[in-house]
């Protein structure tokens, strides 16, 4: 089981999270979802340890997770454009006994030899995808990992995070696009006025799109007609 406790987070005396006292069951996928600004990110850089605070203990089994127990897809590309992707690839250790770098590339028609400066986005999310793969972690934390992605690449990645439950591993993934959440996911977490302020299981995945946007919908359906 893996438990997030956090009081309260501030960036620049604004509240971004608080009261989050969530568990996490190990070995499935966590959805998080909420609007621009909810704190989505946030909670995800606290989770795995690339912003410190005081305020908050991450744990799995009652240990404190550790940074290279996890594996983290951010949602800002940056790369050295001068690097090919193998030469990028590189840099990270393999540690899963299954890793086999040509097959992936050539699933993903990622050109291990080509410049980054050459990549499209979904070409860069894709390696970004490869590089956390040769890893073997405990936790998968996923920042909007559809984004720029084919339909193709979708699909294989809502595999691959099959895979990884079926491994025993946890993964954490958002997105701005909530159907891919609801086929790859055990629970959605929903991020609203700074803290977790539901959690569905999957008899209840029909009832987020309400909550998400119910009314802002009906509103849209009311007044758009006027002006377009």
């Amino acid at each position: 089981m893996i438990t997030a406790k956090l009081s309260s987070f501030k960036y620049k005396e604004q509240v971004i999270l608080k009261n989050i006292d969530r568990s996490f069951e190990s070995g499935c996928t966590h959805g998080i979802v909420g609007l621009n600004g909810a704190g989505k990110t946030t909670l995800f850089k606290l989770l795995a340890g690339i912003i410190k605070d005081s305020n908050s203990l991450f744990a799995k089994d009652g240990s404190p997770l550790l940074r290279r127990n996890i594996a983290f897809i951010d949602t800002d590309l940056f790369f050295y454009p001068k690097l090919t992707a193998r030469e990028f690839l590189s840099v990270f250790t393999t540690s899963s006994a299954t890793y086999n770098e040509e097959k992936l590339a050539e699933l993903f028609h990622l050109p291990l030899d080509g410049f980054m400066e050459e990549f499209s986005t979904g070409m860069k999310k894709k390696l970004l995808i490869l590089s956390q793969l040769k890893q073997d972690k405990d936790i998968y934390i996923l920042d909007e990992p559809f984004n720029g992605l084919d339909l193709e690449t979708n699909k294989i990645l809502e595999v691959i995070i099959s895979v990884l439950n079926q491994r025993g591993k946890t993964v954490f993934i958002s997105s701005h696009i909530l159907d891919p959440l609801l086929s790859v996911c055990t629970q959605i977490h929903y991020i609203k006025d700074q803290t977790i302020f539901r959690s569905y299981s999957q008899p209840e995945f029909d009832q987020i799109a309400e909550e998400l946007f119910g009314n802002y919908s009906r509103t849209l359906q009311s007044e758009l007609p006027g002006m377009i």
